[in-house]
């Protein structure tokens, strides 16, 4: 419920603690990965049932606002939400797509309906990752080229340092501390992100026609989310693991 709809209530405050500790605690948030999945999976769906595109990218703008209702004003679901209706209208209108503009109208929709939203810690870290991901990662991963390390992990390493480089004064700020292990937690958490993310949604989608295959397909991304929480913990048991 944390990793699909930004429900964290019925997590135990001691894990809670450790994916703060860890730096996991991103994954309780919904994100722009949420909504990209939720419009891309809709897409895929309508393209594989042979759907021209125009109805597909209008399906897919009502299924990212039936997301964001269904999850609730969160900073980081209501940017990504505005950023993914954006794309689609842009695709619609044969419009060019600028990631900065998408993440400006987030930000401007999210203060027009409220601008006490710019002192809240999940609308700072949520922006500031985003433009850390934008800015500093290109950066970081041309450093990382000449070291043997494959593609995506580059990738993943470049993306989890701009984040925690750009969210720690926020972090230190608003919450006293920095997770000092979050490069090393995130890297261990990664796989299993997008997996539990599109297997709840399948679940989700399954359950009105197919109970037993969705009980079969939520038994898995259970084992996905044991994976995270074991993640949060091992980490958060290190030595310093907050500063």
């Amino acid at each position: 419920l944390g990793v699909v709809l930004g429900e964290d209530e019925g997590l135990a405050e001691s894990l809670r603690a450790d994916f703060r500790a860890s730096g996991l605690y991103h994954l309780l948030a919904v994100s722009g990965q949420n909504v990209a999945l939720v419009a891309g999976g809709t897409l895929a769906i309508l393209w594989l049932l042979g759907v021209p595109r125009l109805a597909g990218q209008l399906a897919a703008l009502a299924a990212i606002a039936a997301y964001v209702l269904a999850v609730g004003a969160q900073p980081s679901v209501a940017r990504a939400g505005v950023a993914g209706a954006l794309a689609c209208v842009a695709w619609i209108c044969a419009r060019e797509r600028d990631r900065w503009w998408f993440l400006l109208m987030g930000a401007l929709a999210l203060l027009a309906w409220s601008p006490y939203a710019l002192l809240d810690p999940g609308f700072q870290l949520s922006f500031a990752a985003v433009a850390a991901i934008f800015v500093v990662a290109p950066r970081l991963g041309a450093r990382l080229q000449g070291y043997p390390l494959p593609r995506k992990v580059a990738a993943l390493v470049a993306v989890t340092a701009a984040c925690s480089l750009a969210t720690a004064p926020i972090l230190l700020l608003q919450f006293g501390a920095v997770p000092a292990y979050a490069l090393a937690a995130n890297a261990l958490a990664a796989p299993v992100v997008a997996p539990l993310l599109g297997l709840s949604l399948a679940a989700a989608l399954a359950y009105p026609l197919a109970p037993g295959a969705a009980q079969i397909l939520a038994t898995l991304a259970g084992w996905c989310a044991w994976w995270l929480a074991l993640c949060a913990q091992a980490v958060a048991s290190l030595p310093h693991a907050q500063l």
